[in-house]
């Protein structure tokens, strides 16, 4: 990704890591970005599809110099783990424990291997570019005992990393009924009880 490239758009850059069905990139669209996403594979919900450029890739394998260009990274590396151990089931009470009980810290570094990814990316789209590049991640609450306490929430959505980047936005949203790029991006204020946009659910 270099904004060097003949008939690179002259628009901010979005990093859009594990992007699913691209709520991210919805919002990022509408604010302006040129936004590329990233994910293992390309998901699809009936007629909706990742609404800008997709690269099937396992983000494990990126290296974030590739973003050095980068205006922006938001990343939603999946939740399911985390919310499975936040029930109340003695199966997801035991796999919490046995990862508790873990004293090499194997279990908790292997749970975390996405999310500390996302946080490897930006430390090498940094260094590469000179410059902070900041990012955002979005989980579910289910993961602060395991990754540490969320920046800001909305809702059951919880924010890491460089969470002041999207609060202006926010802020501003909050006098205009829901018009943020956090309610674009998660279709928050659609009226649709099933969001095909790839949001994490608690």
């Amino acid at each position: 990704i270099d904004s060097q490239h003949p008939g690179h758009s002259m628009k901010p850059l979005m990093v859009d890591l594990f992007c699913g069905l691209g709520g991210w990139a919805s919002g990022g669209l509408a604010e302006g970005y040129e936004v590329i996403g990233f994910d293992i594979e390309q998901h699809a919900y009936g007629d909706h599809r990742y609404p800008a450029q997709l690269v099937v890739q396992d983000v494990l394998t990126l290296h974030g110099r590739q973003f050095k260009d980068a205006a922006l990274i938001v990343c939603s590396p999946p939740c399911q783990e985390y919310s499975y151990m936040a029930m109340p089931w003695t199966l997801a009470k035991a796999k919490a424990a046995a990862i508790r009980a873990d004293t090499t810290g194997k279990a908790l570094a292997d749970l975390n291997l996405l999310f500390d990814a996302c946080f490897r990316i930006q430390k090498e789209a940094s260094i590469a570019a000179g410059r902070p590049i900041p990012m955002v991640v979005e989980n579910v609450r289910g993961a602060i005992p395991r990754v540490g306490r969320s920046r800001w929430n909305f809702g059951s959505f919880h924010l890491w990393g460089d969470v002041p980047a999207l609060m202006p936005i926010t802020l501003k949203a909050t006098k205009n009924k829901g018009g943020s790029w956090f309610n674009v991006a998660h279709n928050t204020t659609s009226g649709k009880g099933q969001n095909p946009d790839g949001r994490k659910l608690q």
